[in-house]
C-alpha cells in the first residue's frame, strides 16, 4: 500500500526544487532579455521571493521526511529563516536601479 504522508513529503521538497529550477531559468531569461548582469536580477525583491519559496519548501519536505527529531528541528529551522527571509525581501522596496517591474 500506498504510504500517502511519505508522497505528500517527498513531493515537497521535489516541488521546491521545481520552484528553484524556474527562478534561477526565468532570472538568467530576464537577464539576457534586458542585458543586465544575472545577479542584478536575483537580486530583485520579487526573484528574491520566489527563491525564498522554493527554498522554504526544499526545507519543509526534508523537514517532513527525516528520521530523527533533530534532524526535523534543524530543517524547520532553516524553514523559518527562508519564511523570515521572504518576509524581508517583500518589505524591501525596489530601487530606481533595479529597473520597472511594472512593464
Amino acid at each position: 500500500m500506498i504510504d500517502v504522508w511519505m508522497v505528500i513529503a517527498n513531493s515537497l521538497w521535489v516541488l521546491g526544487l521545481s520552484v528553484l529550477l524556474a527562478a534561477l531559468s526565468w532570472a538568467h531569461w530576464v537577464a539576457g532579455t534586458e542585458k543586465t548582469r544575472f545577479r542584478t536580477v536575483l537580486r530583485r525583491p520579487a526573484t528574491q521571493l520566489t527563491l525564498d519559496l522554493g527554498l522554504f519548501l526544499f526545507c519543509a519536505g526534508l523537514a517532513a521526511t527525516a528520521r530523527t527529531w533533530w534532524e526535523r528541528v534543524l530543517w524547520g529551522l532553516l524553514a523559518v529563516a527562508w519564511v523570515v527571509q521572504a518576509y524581508l525581501a517583500g518589505r524591501r522596496k525596489p530601487n530606481a536601479s533595479e529597473g520597472n517591474e511594472a512593464s
